[in-house]
Formats: structure tokens, sequence, C-alpha cells
């Protein structure tokens, strides 16, 4: 056994499986395919502490003797492949028994091919039950898989069509005859079969996050009902969204009854399409809709009890908003799926889960009543426990904050992902640079960014950038945002402080060094980035990244600082000299590089000696945070951009809008930070009906350009969602002086309202509340609190 304690921090000890990895007899390579698997085994005595250990690629649905257990795994790259662990002795009975699973493979990952592997242990670690080729297997024909494809989705980009015709009865409970079904075939590792020598699967690690929460909730309202001619698009029939998108009139012809008790447990509601046309004169056949409201945008499963009909479909769109009063998610983002009914009482549950707040459901082929018991959407989303809080005495910052703590919630799946309503992605910027602190602050929870910060290690590239999205693979080194390493870095850092824990900078030194170099290859003459030739991303805003980047060269900056600490840390004195002999090049020359005396403020860029045209405040913000300009300098910035108003600039989006609060609280101007959220987060989403934060600061169009475009903006984006990290750290003045929290400082701010505030630690609650002129603050008797007056 390995009793390596530091190995094992870093290092998940390997497995030895007796599993072998094993599909049909294809090559495993067919997208958007289903496979059913199953293995009857016997059992002389009830199961004692028995566990079952599985993966699949790319996801499975798990069952025991018909009872649903799990589904997953994790999504992960190949070589980075996480499995699951169940118990499983209630599941278990003496005599024989069935393990049945429903296998996906999407096919969206290069490197990939399909593939199971599972085993059942005893008591004693003993395996019973393992994949091999003595499993049987049959291809999935209940699900079609030519369906359409939402590629900017990295997580379930295709539509589920789902022919409950097809799906075998009993298939999950021993006794099933599967004579018919094929022998599993075992896939061959290069010197051995078992895992994990068998690839693309080269590094098995154990689930190291919790199971999501799981629970049903029902529409919060009937947002419209409507009928819908039936017609057909021969054109691209395969992606449902285009008609689900189409406007229909008033129940005229269709027969919907008994909607509301959709609303409730109770009730049962009647749907039948149109049989007018039977009479051979009647033109045109007319689908009952019924578009529902969830009440915000939710992540789930959309589940179906009905009474149906042979032959009778639903289809069901998934969308963030309505456009112009109506359902239509064929401009962008077509989550759809269809059900094709059997006769009888029957349960649909959608295979992957989407983000929605609406769906409408066009029932097709219904020419027989069909009754709907209930439509649910299943809940799924990390299970957080919510130890930080802030409430005060002025309701739009409560709300403000209230929709940004859910948004990082929302967010929060699996793995941590942009808006659950478009890419589902992982992106390393926008986790690294905001969503992090919010789950320090709002949930105290360090499970799911420690599991973020390792599997986005894993992607490094060879240029020693790490890849825009990080829950996926990803080859295209070219395509890289370059900045987003940056955030990384730091984020790595600010990891460490929470949590006190050494070895996340031990193990992933390496790893930060590769970035850092990655950015040293093009300092020029002035100590400045030049011409990198990736992407710079910045934020959604008509910042100049030309030349020497001025916003770019402050974000190195700040990471070399912390990249020092790093160094010392691990008494690494050439990096600490590299990494400072770099920091002092910048600084030095940043404000003669930048500084605009006629302006009084910096410039976007400096490209072969000119000035950009190009201000935001972006750039000038960047210079203030990070000490890239004397104090006189920032209280004019500050004063011309916030108070006189008589410099023009480019206005950061939410999601750099961060750098811009901390700024202001840095100068001490907490009051201009705490104005500022007001006015954008509150006028422009509170106001505006928001449940969570927008991507952008307009939910129908992006000046990202320096030009309007009109199109859809997410309305579920953590990275917009800092003001609730900033509303309990900041406003408490909260600075970690000890990694762990050991040794923390408060500096509450001097505000007009009253508050209470909760920080969660690794080692308890800071608690600080304000009434008048009285502050109370309490923490647990293992942190030490300075700054108190």
């Amino acid at each position: 056994m390995n009793s390596n304690k530091s190995l094992n921090k870093n290092f998940s000890p390997s497995r030895s499986w007796k599993a072998r990895w094993i599909w049909d007899k294809d090559d495993g390579k067919i997208k958007n395919s289903y496979y059913y698997f199953r293995k009857e085994f016997n059992l002389s005595k009830p199961a004692n502490n028995f566990r079952l250990y599985i993966t699949a690629e790319t996801r499975y649905k798990l069952y025991l003797n018909g009872k649903f257990i799990g589904q997953g795994p994790v999504q992960s790259q190949p070589f980075f492949k996480y499995y699951d662990i169940y118990e499983v002795d209630q599941y278990l009975k003496v005599g024989k028994n069935c393990i049945a699973i429903i296998v996906n493979y999407v096919g969206n990952m290069p490197d990939t091919r399909g593939g199971l592997l599972v085993e059942i242990l005893n008591g004693e670690g003993v395996p019973l039950i393992w994949t091999d080729a003595h499993w049987k297997v049959k291809r999935a024909e209940a699900w079609r898989e030519n369906t359409f494809c939402f590629r900017m989705n990295k997580s379930t980009p295709y539509q589920e069509f789902y022919d409950a015709r097809k799906a075998p009865s009993g298939w999950t409970v021993p006794g099933f005859d599967d004579n018919a079904w094929d022998h599993a075939t075992v896939i061959n590792g290069r010197a051995s079969d078992r895992a994990p020598a068998v690839l693309p699967w080269s590094y098995l690690l154990p689930r190291d996050i919790p199971f999501m929460l799981v629970k049903p909730v029902l529409p919060s309202r009937i947002e419209y009902v409507e009928e819908c001619l039936d017609i057909a698009n021969r054109v691209r029939g395969e992606d449902l969204s285009i008609a689900l998108s189409a406007c229909g009139g008033p129940i005229k012809y269709s027969r919907l009854e008994g909607v509301d008790n959709l609303l409730s447990e109770d009730g049962e509601t009647i749907v039948q399409n149109s049989t007018n046309h039977l009479d051979h004169i009647f033109d045109g056949v007319y689908d009952p809709c019924i578009v529902l409201d969830f009440g915000k945008v939710i992540t789930a499963f959309i589940e179906l009890d009905l009474e149906g009909v042979a032959g009778g479909i639903v289809d069901i769109g998934y969308a963030e908003r309505l456009i112009d009063g109506h359902f239509n998610n064929a401009l962008e983002v077509q989550f759809a799926d269809r059900y094709i009914m059997k006769d009888g009482r029957q349960t649909y549950r959608s295979f992957t889960w989407k983000g929605f707040r609406y769906i409408k459901l066009q029932f097709r082929s219904c020419y027989k009543k069909v009754k709907i018991h209930s439509v649910k959407a299943i809940l799924t989303t990390y299970p957080f426990k919510e130890r930080g809080s802030f409430h005060c005495d002025e309701d739009k910052l409560n709300a403000i904050f209230n929709i940004c703590r859910y948004t990082i919630r929302l967010c929060s799946n699996e793995f941590i992902m942009d808006t659950p309503w478009r890419e589902q992605a992982q992106w390393l910027g926008d986790v690294s640079a905001v969503t992090l602190g919010g789950i320090y602050a709002c949930f105290g929870d360090t499970k799911l960014p420690a599991k973020f910060l390792r599997q986005s290690a894993a992607n490094q590239l060879p240029t020693g950038l790490l890849p825009n999205i990080t829950n996926v693979v990803s080859h295209n080194w070219q395509a890289v945002l370059a900045d987003y390493s940056l955030w990384w870095v730091m984020a790595l850092w600010n990891h460490y402080l929470y949590t006190g824990e050494e070895h996340w900078i031990h193990h992933f030194y390496p790893h930060v060094l590769k970035v850092i170099y990655a950015f040293l290859n093009y300092i020029d003459e002035y100590g400045m980035v030049r011409d990198i030739p990736y992407g710079i991303f910045i934020d959604w805003a008509d910042v100049d990244r030309r030349g020497e980047c001025a916003v770019l060269n402050a974000l190195l900056y700040a990471a070399l600082k912390v990249v020092k600490k790093m160094a010392e840390l691990k008494q690494d004195a050439y990096t600490a000299s590299l990494v400072q002999e770099a920091q002092d090049g910048i600084k030095a020359n940043f404000i003669s590089r930048f500084y605009d005396p006629e302006r009084k403020c910096f410039a976007d860029a400096n490209i072969n000696g000119n000035l950009s045209v190009k201000i935001s405040e972006h750039t000038n913000c960047a210079a203030i945070l990070w000490d890239l300009c004397n104090e006189d300098m920032a209280k004019k910035i500050i004063e011309n951009f916030y108070e006189k108003r008589t410099v023009s600039y480019t206005e950061a989006q939410p999601f750099f809008t961060t750098i811009v609060l901390q700024a202001l609280d840095k100068a001490g101007r907490f009051d201009l930070a705490l104005k500022i959220i007001m006015d954008r987060w509150g006028k422009r989403m509170v106001e505006r009906g928001a449940s969570s934060t927008y991507e952008e600061w307009g939910i129908n169009g992006s000046w990202r350009s320096g030009e309007y475009s009109g199109f859809l903006r997410s309305q579920s984006h953590a990275w917009s969602a800092h003001p609730a990290e900033f509303l309990i750290r900041n406003l408490i003045g909260l600075k970690i002086l000890e990694p762990g929290c050991h040794t923390v400082q408060l500096h509450p701010q001097k505000v007009s309202f009253n508050y209470s505030v909760v920080f969660p630690t690794p080692l308890g609650l800071i608690r600080v509340s304000k009434k008048g002129k009285d502050i109370k603050i309490s923490a647990p008797k293992n942190i030490k609190v300075l700054g108190l007056e």
C-alpha cells in the first residue's frame, strides 16, 4: 500500500483493474451513438461493503436489478479520465442479479472512441464482476444518431431523438433473453488489455468531487399555449429547432385541456392533434403547443410522465429567453429533443441535462388523446453549502448579490462552466479570474476549484500555454487566448492562499514556469511583451490589442509578482531573479510606453512607438490595481473617468469590471466601486428582471468591435458574477495574510447601509455585521485577525 502522503496528494494511486475496456464490434467511432451493455451474475450471500467502479467514453447510465443508480463520468480528457465509485449493497440481492448500462459515445473530442470499464469488488476488495468478452452488448436503436449538432456546445451538442417503441422491455433486470445480443469486444492495449494499459485512456483517476444534487422542480407558470401548423422541414429535418420556433395561433382545431394542471402534482392535461384532415377536404394538421416557464435559468433534465399513443411525438425545445415574447431557439443554441411514444403509461427523462428557463412542447401525430400527468425539470447542480452570505438594508444590493451568487451555483456542475446555455465549457480565464473567488466567498468549497486547477494543468499545450477550454481535449495550440493562462497562474496562487495547501504550488510549479516562459519569449527592448502571435481576449470590448498591449503587459506583471512568491516558496533563486528582472522591465517602462500626458491617462497600446487612439477602463484600472502608476496618476485617472468624465473611454464589460471594482477599492474609492455595481448590475440587470447575470451589459447585441451588432448574449454567465465575492470580501476589507486563512486582515468599509456578512474559511466562519456605527466581528479562535482598531 502506498503510504507516501506527499505523493498521494498529487497523484492518485494507480489501482489494479481486473476489468477490460469493452465495446461493440464496431470501431467505436460512430458519433452520437448509444449502446446497451448487460451482465447477469449470482450472489450466494448478502452483499457487504460491495463497491462498483465505472467509467465510460463518453457517458453512462447505470442500473442494478432495474434500479437507476447514477450517471457519469465527470467530463474529462481520455488522458485524464475520471471514474466513479458507488456503494451498491442496497441494490444487490442473494441469487441472480443484473448490471445494465447505457453508454452514449458523443464523439466531439479527437483521439477518443467508445468504451466501457466496470468492476464490482466485495468487502475484501476481491473483484467479483468485471467487464470482459462475456458481457452482452447491443446497439441502442431507440436513439437516432444523425441528429442536429450544435457545435459550439462542448458537452451535449446533439439533439436527442428517442423512440420508446424500439427500446427492449425488461433488459435491466435478471431473466431477460439477450441471446440475440453480441458478445462484447475487448479493446486491446499495446502490452496488456487491463486498464490503464489501454489507450486512449492512459490515466484513470477517481472522482474528486461529490455527486450532483438532483431534485425535481415544476414549472412556475404557463407562458402561453398555441397551435402550430404541422409542416415538415424537408431541407433540414434533423434540426427540430426550426419547427419549434414557428409562431402559432390560438387553439382552434387541436385539443388542449387542463394545461394549468402542469403547475402542480395533481391533475391531468389532455392534448390531441387536429383530425379535421381525415375528411380529405380540410387542409393541414395542427399541433398543440405549450410553452412553460421555470422562473429562472436552470440546469436540468426534462422528465415527462404521460399516457401515450404509439407513434405520438412530443418535440421539446429549450431556451434561455423569449424573442419578442415568442419561443425561438433556431437563431442560436438549438437545444431540442424528440420523444416518440409507445402505448400506455410511460416516463421519459432526457439522457443529458440542458440549460434553460423556457421549454416548448409541441405534440405531433397524437391523433388520439394523450394524458400528461407531469412535466418536470430534474435539477442537477453541484451540492454547495451556502456558508458565505451578504445581506443589507438596500434591496437592490441584495438582489444584485443574489443573482450573482445564483449564477455561480448555476455554472457549477461536474465542471465549472461559462454558461449552461451555450457552450457548457470550462473556459480557463472565466473560471480563474472570477468564478473561483466567488465559490470560496459564497460557499467555501475547495473540491470543485481543485478539480478545475488540476484538470486545466493536464491540458497544457506544447507552447507552454493552457487551452481556452479545459474539460475537453484541445490540440489547437494556435487558437489559444494567451491572457487566459495568466489568470490560471494567479488562480493557482489564490487557491494556495485560501487553502494553505503547499502541494498545489509544488506540483504545478513546472506548469507555471512553462506559462511564464511562453511570454518571456516575446519581451522586447523596452521590457514589454510585443506582437504575441496568439489571441488576446481581455474582454468582450473594443480594446486595442496590437503591438505592445498595455493591459496584457499589466496582467503579465501581476502574474510575475505571483510567480516570484512561488519561486521564493520553492527556494528557486534563479526563477525569483528572472521574474523580478521581467517585472522590473515592465514597471520601469510602463508609464513611458503607455501614458499619454495630454489625455492624462494610459492608452491601450503602443504600436511601433505610436500610442493608440483607444483608451479603455481595462488598461487604466489594470495600471491602478497592479501598481503600474503612481498615486497621483491614479487619482487623476479616477477623477477624469468617473467624476469629471472628461475622457471618452471604452467601458469594461462585466468580466473585466472585476478589475475595475478591485482597482477602485485599492485606490480608496470603494464608494465608486459600489456605485458601479448599483449602476451596471442594478440598472442593467436587476431592473431588467435578471435572475442570473448577463454575459455582457446587453442581451440583444454587443459593442465588442466598436460598432453595435445584434445577436444573442447569454443571460447566465458566471464571469459576470464578481459582485458576489466583492460584497462579501471587499466590503469587510478582508485580506489573507497567512496561507490557509490562519491570519487575516479586516478593514470594514465605511458605508451608509447596515449589513451582515459571513466569509467562510477552511478554519471556520468569519462574521462581520454593521448596525449604525457599531461593527461586530467574530472569528474562530484559530484565526488571527489583524487591522482592527
